[in-house]
């Protein structure tokens, strides 16, 4: 009797583990991941640390897992109580979400922007003060600024900063068993570390559902700016050169090997003939020679060359590679 007494207990326990797992899996089968936010976050977590150098004055590295989906009770209830949250409209969709930063996060930084050091586990265990709210508003400011440039690369995004909350007062903005999508990155300022989180409702995603529910391989998400400013300016800097090609003929071998210092070639060419501009051996332009300002030669363009706009002939003589009907360059 003793031993079946105590074989019951354990007999529940499992049984009220197994119901409960199998509501968990029941309640995740209903969200549809979402791979486009996976992208999108690791981005930002790239972008995000040129972004907090330039505008918060202070060196860091993120670091993201992935994306994952919880209820937005189990999200909140999981909050540092001392750190802030951020509710934010997004207009476009007709929703809201939340970007939450943990005390770790806002203190590092407030040690650096008050031209302290700051030290591991030094974040007073109180809520933030007003000078320490406005620090968080401006480094939400810049994480809603840096998401909203990544969004808007797959559909129109205008996300404004409603209130500052605290994480108390966080689990009242929605529903508690509300879905949601949250990419937590982590953040290492110096040798101390934090968190911030940005979490979105499943029904503020509804109207994009499909935008982000694709891999698009050919978008191009985020990136370094200031490397593509380099290649550009780089690019502006350069030369390239230009040759005017007046005319082109053919002349048998025996006649040049007979050619000397003041032999007068004919060219054949009138005064109305027209010139092609050579770039890089690419012919890109045509027109015609006349006198410039002190009696310089000058070129005037006429037309764009283009390979589909010449007959055989002339991109034969102006040396321009056509498809032939296969799609095929002869």
């Amino acid at each position: 009797m003793q031993a079946n007494t105590t074989a019951l207990p354990e007999t529940d326990s499992e049984m009220t583990r197994s119901i409960q797992e199998e509501l968990i899996s029941q309640a995740s089968a209903g969200i549809v991941e979402l791979p486009m936010l996976d992208i999108i976050f690791a981005r930002m977590a790239v972008s995000l640390v040129s972004a907090f150098k330039s505008k918060a004055a202070f060196l860091c590295d993120i670091h993201f897992d992935k994306v994952e989906y919880r209820s937005w009770e189990d999200v909140a209830g999981e909050l540092d109580p001392f750190g802030i949250c951020a509710n934010v409209e997004a207009k476009p969709w007709d929703g809201s979400f939340a970007i939450s930063l943990d005390s770790g996060m806002i203190f590092s930084a407030l040690e650096l922007q008050m031209g302290g050091t700051p030290r591991p586990d030094s974040a007073p265990k109180r809520p933030v003060s007003v000078i320490e709210r406005h620090i968080a508003r401006q480094l939400v400011e810049v994480v809603l600024t840096d998401f909203s440039a990544n969004v808007s690369r797959l559909t129109e995004a205008r996300f404004l900063l409603d209130t500052m909350e605290t994480p108390q007062q966080m689990a009242a903005m929605q529903g508690g068993k509300t879905p949601c999508a949250v990419g937590k990155m982590s953040v290492e300022i110096g040798p101390c570390k934090g968190s911030f989180s940005i979490i979105i409702p499943m029904a503020t995603l509804e109207p994009v559902q499909d935008k982000f529910s694709k891999v698009f391989l050919g978008d191009k998400l985020g990136g370094d700016k200031s490397w593509r400013e380099h290649i550009l300016s780089t690019i502006n800097g350069s030369s390239v050169k230009v040759t005017a090609r007046v005319h082109q003929l053919s002349i048998p071998l025996v006649d040049i090997l007979e050619w000397k210092p003041g032999t007068v070639i004919d060219l054949g060419v009138s005064e109305d003939k027209e010139i092609s501009i050579i770039c890089s051996g690419i012919p890109v332009f045509q027109g015609y020679a006349g006198k410039h300002k002190g009696g310089r030669v000058g070129f005037r363009v006429v037309r764009e060359i283009e390979g589909g706009d010449l007959n055989p002939t002339e991109a034969d003589t102006l040396g321009i590679q056509q498809p032939d009907a296969e799609g095929r360059e002869e």
